[in-house]
């Protein structure tokens, strides 16, 4: 006689577990070649990489008060992990973030996959290990992980949200308020989030069986909107306890501002006199070579020059002003500005943009950086060390870190491929929508969900509409547009006939 555990036979437990360990075996050995890859990269990098934002995180982690110039949510996660003395916790948590990334991506797929395929154990893990391994071996992602910027936790905090939404078809009120809740966490860690709870909301009101009533569906909008107010509400509160004004930052229309000084035509603008300031010195015409939006806002040449800096008292109501009179004047230059800088995302190689030094920040380096006898320097290994005791410097430890620059540099999603995968996911959401067109049904539990794939455009759009094009930007979309591509695979469930309508169940 079997004995018994838990009140199941012993031998019908062991079954179960060699069954769940066959259809995630391939992940299983994927994930662990994903953890080597890091741990070499740690031993290559055991420090984070700097960049010019890096000074305002750890500031605000130290004194654990709202930065001034970008959100708070990613100081608030550097101050939780102040009492493990360093930057390598930093560098692990990370890893972390971007392994259970990957994670998400597969078992999003994998579960859709399974209720399609259920006698195929192996296909299913198969497509979530095909669409995971971008997420998973991306160089550009594995060195976004040793950047100290906010990036990998939006991504992460993003990623997390699509999975709780698209986790159980019908979305519950759990489900719904847990989605909107991470991604309130998502916009007080950039604010590039704040839109993204229009997807959610329209994934509620959409997604789910045809027979689930709108009053359910409304509950979950009222409940999402609640949840997501939670976090967002708190950190305005914060901030304004602090700098006496509601908001996230108090210069973020300064980069608005630069966005429109690529076409910004002060001809047709006709700005008032307290606004004139801010008129591009060079025409529209010789704006096309480098990025206007550094020329306007860090150049010699910058109008910022003649208010007192781009973050000087009057800075950012002129430049709110300003950039909302040019968009004004001019809708279809921005528009196309738009277009154009949201394109670039799937160009091929890693072109410069929007400057060389920029890039270069974007790779591993050859050997350490931060001299020390600059006054940006001496302040940046002051951080470090009241953080934990680091000097700051990049520390390069060979033969590792050879090896990780040669990875990083053949080892990346380039941007065509980025574009395949979003035309793909398009493609698996149009046939979605004509399938249940011509049966006057919803899209029920299986089929390509539009929520991941219009996730991956949003945060494509968004910085190219309110900044400028970087490639960092692009990496937190990566994963989305990999679900969608995977999940738009997965043929949908078939309908049931007329005549079994009667004896088949409807979606739990």
């Amino acid at each position: 006689m079997d004995r018994q555990v838990d009140g199941v036979p012993r031998r019908i437990r062991l079954a179960g577990c060699g069954r769940w360990t066959a259809r995630h075996t391939l992940f299983g050995v994927m994930l662990a070649a994903a953890i080597v890859l890091r741990a070499v990269a740690a031993a290559g990098y055991p420090s984070m990489l700097w960049t010019g934002d890096s000074v305002v995180y750890v500031r605000a982690a130290l004194t654990l008060t709202p930065a001034a110039h970008h959100p708070g949510g990613y100081p608030i996660l550097l101050w939780l992990l102040r009492p493990f003395h360093g930057f390598t916790a930093v560098v692990a948590a990370q890893a972390v973030l971007g392994l259970l990334t990957g994670a998400m991506v597969y078992a999003l797929v994998w579960r859709t996959a399974r209720a399609r395929w259920p006698r195929r154990w192996w296909l299913p893990q198969v497509l979530g290990c095909a669409v995971a391994a971008p997420v998973l071996f991306d160089g550009d992602r594995l060195q976004l992980e040793h950047l100290l910027v906010a990036d990998e936790l939006f991504g992460f905090l993003v990623m997390a949200a699509v999975t709780a939404l698209l986790w159980r078809r019908p979305v519950t009120l759990w489900t719904a308020g847990l989605a909107a809740f991470l991604v309130g966490c998502a916009a007080v860690t950039r604010a590039a989030g704040l839109p993204l709870i229009l997807i959610i909301l329209a994934g509620i009101a959409g997604g789910g069986a045809p027979s689930v009533p709108w009053r359910r569906r409304g509950a979950g909008i009222i409940v999402a909107v609640v949840a997501f107010l939670a976090p967002v509400t708190a950190y305005v509160m914060w901030f304004h306890s602090h700098y006496g004004e509601f908001g996230f930052n108090r210069h973020g229309a300064v980069w608005l501002y630069g966005r429109t000084a690529a076409f910004a035509d002060c001809a047709r603008i006709k700005p008032g006199p307290d606004l004139v300031v801010l008129c591009p010195k060079w025409p529209p015409s010789d704006r096309r070579v480098a990025s206007p939006v550094y020329a306007a806002m860090f150049s010699k040449d910058s109008p910022f020059r003649r208010v007192g800096g781009i973050y000087g008292p009057r800075s950012n109501d002129l430049a709110r002003r300003f950039a909302t009179a040019a968009i004004k004047a001019q809708p279809a230059d921005y528009l196309r500005v738009v277009v154009r800088d949201t394109l670039r995302a799937f160009a091929p190689g890693h072109p410069p943009y929007p400057t060389t030094w920029t890039a270069a920040k974007y790779r591993f380096p050859k050997r350490a950086r931060g001299a020390l006898n600059t006054a940006a320097a001496v302040g940046r290994t002051r951080l470090a060390a009241a953080y934990g005791g680091d000097t700051g410097r990049t520390r390069v430890v060979p033969p590792y870190a050879r090896w990780v620059r040669a990875y990083q540099a053949r080892c990346y999603l380039p941007g065509p491929a980025l574009g395949a995968l979003m035309v793909a996911g398009a493609i698996g959401i149009a046939a979605g929508a004509v399938a249940a067109i011509r049966r006057r049904r919803g899209q029920g539990r299986h089929g390509a969900s539009p929520v991941p794939w219009l996730m991956a455009l949003a945060l494509l759009v968004i910085p190219a509409a309110t900044a400028d094009y970087d490639p960092r930007y692009v990496l937190p979309a990566i994963p989305l547009a990999c679900l969608a591509a995977g999940l738009a695979i997965i043929p949908r469930a078939p309908e049931p006939e007329a005549g079994d309508a009667g004896t088949r169940k409807r979606p739990a």
